[in-house]
């Protein structure tokens, strides 16, 4: 396996968080921008280049899923309290689910393969 392009000037990111979508047509990267807000990079992986950075909550991301297309890119926050969808790679927000007020942590949560439905755990 030969090395491509090693990312640069990444924050600290001791969880590893990092969603990669398994489209070979839109195979994007994303990772967090900021390690104290929620800011996304999205990297378009086909093409060794950035694509958009969304600034997608105010507190640090806890969680990043793309749907099986690599069309949409679903995030949370450490809060817990809210899930949004945005649209790639535009980085357009398209849908937000709030779950509460009250924070929670979320362990899993994933787009199904018909882009209909979304489910946290």
């Amino acid at each position: 396996m030969k090395l491509l392009k090693t990312l640069l000037n990444t924050p600290s990111n001791p969880s590893g968080l990092c969603a990669l979508s398994i489209n070979h047509s839109n195979s994007y990267l994303a990772y967090p921008g900021s390690s104290t807000i929620g800011e996304i990079i999205v990297y378009d992986a086909n093409n060794l280049s950035t694509v958009t950075m969304i600034p997608a909550h105010d507190s640090p991301l806890a969680a990043l899923t793309f749907n099986s297309s690599g069309t949409k890119l679903a995030s949370a926050s450490e809060r817990g309290t809210v899930i949004r969808v945005f649209s790639i790679p535009e980085g357009q927000r398209l849908f937000e689910f709030r779950r509460g007020m009250k924070r929670s942590e979320f362990t899993q949560y994933n787009i199904n393969c018909i882009n209909t439905l979304y489910y946290t755990t």
